[in-house]
């Protein structure tokens, strides 16, 4: 993929049948080490139309009566484990897909991407019990308290995560600069609260 000059952007569906959490982790492990641009993480829903319907009885497929109709549990995930996989995917986006922690996530990743990342997004959801409305500098103050108690020394955990924060948007590198300094000065307790 590093021939090409072609943006990659593929998908992986949860919820599958036949599929439980570790195949699922096989998958998404496998995909990460392709390195594609992006990698959208859905969960599976019953799209009028589709012929998964056939497949409801056998595989004990259970979907929201409402729409868009997601999976809520399977035969081999049940709907605690489904709910993980529904904050792994939406914390995926704002962290990986948003293209905003570029530098931080192969860090976050590991050489177990599926493993931490879940561990990651699980000790995400126990600190914030929220899914949306995660302000960019508490979700970087967030980021690096993780990877801090994850054993990454604070000096190394900031730069990387400055640098990341520094980029965002369509600054000039004098505002790049001056968000990077921002975000170096403010105590790290700090700003996990801060708002941008």
């Amino acid at each position: 993929m590093t021939h090409s000059s072609a943006h990659l952007h593929v998908d992986l569906i949860a919820g599958l049948p036949g599929e439980d959490v570790a195949s699922f982790a096989r998958g998404f492990d496998r995909l990460v080490g392709l390195g594609p641009h992006e990698i959208q993480f859905g969960i599976l829903k019953r799209l009028r139309g589709t012929p998964i319907i056939r497949h409801t009885e056998t595989y004990k497929l259970v979907f929201d009566p409402y729409p868009p109709y997601t999976i809520l549990a399977t035969d081999r995930i049940d709907f605690a484990e489904m709910q993980r996989l529904v904050r792994f995917s939406r914390y995926w986006d704002l962290v990986a897909n948003s293209g905003r922690f570029g530098h931080t996530l192969p860090m976050i990743l590991g050489d177990s991407p599926f493993a931490r990342f879940m561990r990651f997004a699980d000790w995400l959801y126990g600190e914030t019990d929220a899914t949306h409305r995660i302000a960019l500098h508490r979700l970087a103050g967030l980021v690096s308290q993780w990877l801090c108690l994850d054993g990454y020394d604070e000096a190394t955990v900031t730069a990387v995560v400055a640098r990341d924060y520094a980029g965002q948007g369509r600054r000039t590198p004098e505002e790049k600069a001056a968000v990077r300094e921002q975000y170096l000065a403010a105590p790290q307790r700090q700003a996990r609260h801060m708002e941008t």
